[in-house]
């Protein structure tokens, strides 16, 4: 539901709920004040969007597809915040599937901008997994600190740790491979 139906259901159930008080029928009033919350509640918090959040705690990832792919059109459906968490479950969606697709989503996310730092420092972690794929050590390396930075509940300190021990690996590799093609 777009968010202008949303601000116009808001409008009907005040409208409505205004009529029955001056009809001094109190408590279809009252009822109807209480549901006008609903559309309120709903525009800043997407309900969507609430839902690929239980889907997430589930580990349900084709649930969480299916709730993001209702949202048809993020930049009429959804707030400038709700924005950045829709490109960031992407991510997390494709992460396993597509690293270049989540790789764009999680970029998309923090140039929105997430709010919470452990949902940047994840977004951070596979932006760093994303350029170690391609072979760009350097910004890897760099992501992975600020991921390091942000996570300050330490969850994401055994991920973190995994990533830095394949970016050794890699340039072990990379100086095994310099050393025997110096002695060819």
């Amino acid at each position: 539901m777009k968010k202008h139906t949303k601000i116009v259901l808001f409008l009907i159930l005040l409208i409505g709920s205004i009529y029955f008080f001056f009809q001094k029928n109190y408590f279809f009033g009252g009822i109807l004040v209480l549901l006008s919350g609903i559309p309120i509640f709903l525009i800043f918090r997407n309900e969507f969007l609430l839902l690929a959040f239980l889907k997430i705690q589930k580990k349900d990832m084709k649930g969480l597809k299916k709730c993001l792919e209702s949202v048809k059109d993020p930049k009429l459906q959804l707030t400038k915040s709700q924005i950045s968490y829709y490109y960031f479950l992407n991510g997390i969606c494709y992460s396993e599937l597509d690293i270049r697709k989540s790789e764009n989503y999680m970029q998309k996310a923090l140039d929105f901008g997430l709010k919470f730092k452990h949902n940047i420092a994840i977004a951070k972690l596979n932006l760093a997994i994303a350029s170690l794929s391609k072979g760009d050590k350097k910004k890897a390396e760099i992501l992975l600190s600020e991921a390091k930075k942000t996570d300050v509940t330490g969850l994401l300190h055994d991920h973190i740790q995994i990533i830095k021990k394949k970016i050794k690996r890699t340039n072990n590799i990379s100086r095994n491979n310099r050393r025997k093609n110096h002695f060819y």
